[in-house]
């Protein structure tokens, strides 16, 4: 939907491209650095905050698209932020897969459900957007997104795993580097 409303607003495929590449250039940005972070923090809390801020992000595309003041730069401003927060999101999220599991042969088969949920979600979420957008419009699009965030929130809170142990953590330039 965020495509959509960009070349709507615009109606130039320039602009459409630079709010993509505003919403992709920080997660391959910090990444990197993040996922070093995230070896250090408690992941499932690290997903709970990645995944409120990206509910958050969401209302606020559903609340700049209601109230009918939405901009280009609204678009490219959020979608960076969504960046910053996926560049966290995806290291815990892996990494926390692992903590989920208690029986380390199970492992393969819960990365494997893993892969192809997260791969059935990037191929049916454009198309129930398609479907949204053009039955109730952009702005509802945003809110419902926005409303699966409690589902996903919930259920994070729900979740019970076995408290991992600290680990011993060089420097985090060092552990970048490694």
């Amino acid at each position: 939907a965020i495509a959509w409303m960009a070349y709507k607003l615009t109606g130039s495929a320039f602009m459409l491209g630079l709010v993509a590449f505003a919403s992709n250039a920080p997660t391959s940005l910090f990444a990197p650095l993040a996922g070093v972070l995230v070896d250090r923090w408690n992941r499932q809390r690290v997903i709970l905050i990645t995944q409120v801020l990206a509910g958050l992000q969401s209302a606020a595309l559903a609340a700049f698209t209601f109230a009918d003041a939405m901009t280009v730069w609204h678009l490219m401003v959020l979608g960076a932020l969504q960046g910053v927060i996926n560049a966290f999101d995806m290291p815990a999220r892996q990494s926390f897969l692992r903590e989920m599991i208690d029986e380390p042969g199970d492992l393969p088969n819960a990365i494997a459900l893993n892969s192809a949920i997260v791969n059935i979600a990037k191929l049916s979420g454009p198309v129930f957007a398609a479907a949204l957008v053009g039955l109730v419009g952009e702005a509802w699009c945003f809110a419902i997104d926005a409303a699966t965030y409690i589902a996903v929130v919930a259920s994070l809170l729900a979740i019970r795993v076995r408290p991992t142990p600290p680990r011993e953590h060089g420097s985090v330039i060092a552990q970048f580097r490694a």
